[in-house]
């Protein structure tokens, strides 16, 4: 460990650990200031994460004395949204998912019309107390979804609506004030200086609002019994089951995925086979700023909540990511593969060593149970990198392009969050017989 990367990951370590000072601080400035509680709900009509999460709010606006304040902002700008089609495809997707696993609903089948997305959208410009601006957003966004198109003429009477020459200018001017306020895409909440997305983050949010009031309320989104998912077969998979897991070395998410997808590959006796990728910036995908301040603060909350050490950390950006993968491939082939990937990723996320410095990098590797010098032999050999771009064309092909993501059959998802969305399904092939 570098001295640099040391001093370094100490300093996020701390900053990261600063979460309860900075509770406190907002509701300190709450009291000051007199205001009540409110938690800020961004809405893109476009999303249908969007659309999940606004049954949520309406639930929470019930279940606790809050003030929510809704805004209706665009899709995310080019600069957080990398692969915009993909994204869209893959929300419909996994917002049915996610519709069959909690008890939300969810009526759509594909990406919206942007003419009856356009008219929606000023139905939404029209300015209504913020309670009111929910449930429209839920009305015009329901008859959206099912393709309503005389349902959504009918709200346009009934709520009235704007010019559409106003749309362009209202979302800007509502997402540049999202980005102000330190995030980039709907389906947020907003409290007390923090940021939950959609219902992923909503068990976080929920126990603050539970600690914050003093309201004892149950979860306002639960998890579907077993029984309305019945026992179905994956499409496209004969004898045992091969778990395909995208992963990559700059994702902490994909470091937090490594032990729950082991334990899973146990548990159902599936075939692992893991396939390391470049990090997106070298993939020609961006990650600005405040993507990847939201991210690391993210993971943070969520490796506390699993133990699992994260916060002491050196950016493995660069040379460091290209030793890992080198030395990956070798792992991979000596059946070592998950070993080495949770040493280097240990690595990186929780104990700030550098995989430039081969002081480290050998530290690493051999706590693997891989030898040094064939480790070096590995990283002097490019073939790494067209394994790593094969990879990389097999998610696409898979239709996705983040990480962490899985394939099991026809069943494709992404996010650690999905987990057990995925033990589900496998759950349901093998209950299937």
């Amino acid at each position: 460990m570098t001295l640099v990367s040391r001093l370094k990951g100490a300093a996020i370590d701390a900053f990261l650990g600063s979460d309860g000072l900075r509770h406190a601080a907002a509701e300190l400035r709450r009291k000051v200031t007199g205001k009540g509680r409110a938690v800020d709900f961004y809405f893109d009509l476009a999303d249908p994460w969007s659309y999940l999460a606004a049954q949520a709010a309406q639930r929470l606006a019930i279940a606790y004395p809050i003030d929510l304040r809704f805004h209706f902002v665009s899709p995310p700008a080019s600069d957080v949204d990398p692969a915009p089609a993909l994204r869209l495809k893959h929300a419909v997707r996994d917002a049915a998912e996610l519709a069959r696993f909690w008890d939300v609903e969810f009526p759509g089948t594909r990406e919206l019309d942007p003419g009856a997305l356009r008219k929606g959208g000023q139905v939404l410009i029209r300015p209504r107390p913020d309670t009111e601006q929910l449930a429209v957003a839920l009305e015009v966004a329901t008859a959206l979804w099912s393709r309503d198109d005389k349902g959504l003429t009918t709200l346009m009477g009934k709520h009235g609506n704007e010019a559409s020459g106003s749309l362009p200018p209202y979302l800007a001017s509502a997402y540049s004030d999202l980005r102000k306020a330190g995030h980039y895409q709907g389906a947020m909440f907003h409290y007390g200086g923090d940021w939950y997305w959609g219902l992923d983050r909503l068990s976080y949010l929920e126990a603050r609002l539970r600690a914050d009031t003093g309201v004892s309320a149950p979860s306002v989104i639960v998890a579907r019994p077993e029984s309305a998912r019945p026992p179905e077969k994956l499409a496209g998979v004969s004898g045992r089951p091969v778990l395909e897991f995208w992963f990559s070395f700059r994702s902490p998410y994909s470091y937090l995925a490594l032990a729950p997808t082991r334990a899973l590959a146990q548990q159902f006796d599936v075939e692992l086979r893991v396939r390391p990728i470049l990090p997106m910036v070298t993939r020609g995908l961006p990650v600005p700023r405040d993507k990847r301040f939201y991210i690391v603060r993210d993971a943070k909350r969520e490796a506390d909540r699993m133990g699992i050490p994260f916060g002491n950390v050196c950016d493995p950006l660069g040379k460091g990511v290209e030793n890992a993968l080198a030395v990956a491939k070798l792992a991979i082939e000596r059946g070592k593969g998950l070993e080495l990937l949770e040493s280097v990723a240990r690595g990186s996320w929780a104990e700030a060593k550098d995989l430039t410095s081969y002081v480290d990098l050998r530290e690493v590797v051999e706590r693997a149970g891989l030898a040094w010098d064939d480790a070096r032999a590995a990283l002097a050999d490019e073939s790494w990198r067209v394994w790593a771009q094969d990879n990389a064309a097999d998610l696409d092909g898979a239709g996705l392009w983040g990480v962490p993501s899985w394939r099991v059959g026809d069943y494709v998802t992404w996010g650690q969050d999905r987990l057990p969305m995925l033990a589900d399904r496998l759950r349901r092939h093998f209950a299937a017989g």
